[in-house]
């Protein structure tokens, strides 16, 4: 009976060759061929054998897991976590605030108060006119809002081409505002004219469907008044785009237009409990000049900041 031997089997070329294809393709290559290489003259010494001609090979990269490759899978979200930045939601509503209290939006409240009062309306129809109204203004705001950071963080590309249109966008309508002020002082009338089509709609508000047509009105002002109400959030819509991802984003721009709406509201409910809507038109008569001036040079000292990356 022979004896085994306890001695292992030599180790052949084809398996030396077999067992170097799977480090090859192994995540722990780049480790195993570098202490390759270390080991090559230990065990060698010549660099003319098959064994070092093959070891030698081991210095191309890794075919499947190397550091480009590990950045190609995880490259896009390593580079979308360095846009994420946070922003104070105090600072978003403070500024969803300011942008409310517009005269755009002073002058449309007054009017529908009017309307109501013209059609011997109560204080529910008038708690109704602001409920609609507010609500879809909030609508048309965040539809908007996501349709851009959507449509920017799907096509990441667009980012910069986004935010050069923004700056130049929010200076103009800064300019604009300062021209409007111009205007106001010297002819009495405002450049930002609500259309007779939105106002004839907005007159014919009964009882019925209060709350839809309301509704409809808010999404309508939201549109075709975008210049006058809506040139701060463009500014903001291009920093989330830069800076944050869609979730967070959504997250600012929500906490913005609730801050839009407060003065919508809280006029709306001064109106809707006794609140003239003359004493509201002789205050934005008054102040109109003013606040066109603070808002245009807020919105051009806005697109200096985003053009010199200050924001």
């Amino acid at each position: 009976m022979k004896k085994r031997s306890l001695c292992p089997p030599p180790v052949t070329k084809g398996v030396l060759i077999l067992i170097s294809i799977f480090l090859l393709l192994s995540p722990a290559s780049g480790s195993v061929i570098s202490y390759a290489k270390v080991l090559d003259d230990y065990f060698y010494g010549s660099s003319n054998t098959v064994e070092a001609l093959l070891l030698n090979s081991f210095e191309t990269p890794a075919l499947l897991f190397t550091t480009e490759t590990s950045n190609l899978l995880t490259g896009i979200r390593e580079d979308r976590s360095r846009h994420i930045e946070k922003i104070s939601p105090y600072l978003l509503l403070t500024a969803g605030i300011l942008s409310g209290f517009n005269p755009c939006l002073l002058a449309v409240m007054a009017f529908l108060a009017s309307v109501n009062l013209t059609q011997k309306g109560r204080r529910k129809e008038m708690l109704k006119i602001t409920l609609g109204f507010s609500t879809g203004i909030f609508t048309m705001h965040m539809l908007a809002g996501l349709s851009i950071l959507g449509t920017v963080n799907f096509l990441p590309e667009l980012r910069s081409y986004f935010s050069e249109i923004a700056v130049v966008m929010t200076a103009l309508l800064g300019f604009w505002h300062i021209y409007d002020a111009y205007w106001l002082r010297k002819h009495a009338k405002t450049t930002f004219r609500t259309p007779q089509p939105l106002k004839d709609f907005m007159s014919r508000m009964d009882e019925k469907n209060l709350l839809l047509l309301s509704f409809l009105a808010g999404g309508m002002f939201s549109l075709v008044k975008a210049p006058c109400v809506g040139a701060v959030y463009l500014s903001l819509l291009s920093l989330l785009a830069m800076k944050t991802d869609i979730v967070r984003g959504i997250e600012y721009i929500w906490i913005f237009n609730l801050g839009l709406l407060l003065p919508v509201v809280l006029l709306g409910l001064l109106l809707a409990f006794g609140l003239s809507p003359k004493t509201v038109t002789e205050f934005r008569e008054r102040k109109r000049v003013g606040i066109r001036l603070i808002t245009g040079s807020i919105l051009i000292s806005l697109a200096l900041m985003m053009q010199f990356r200050i924001l």
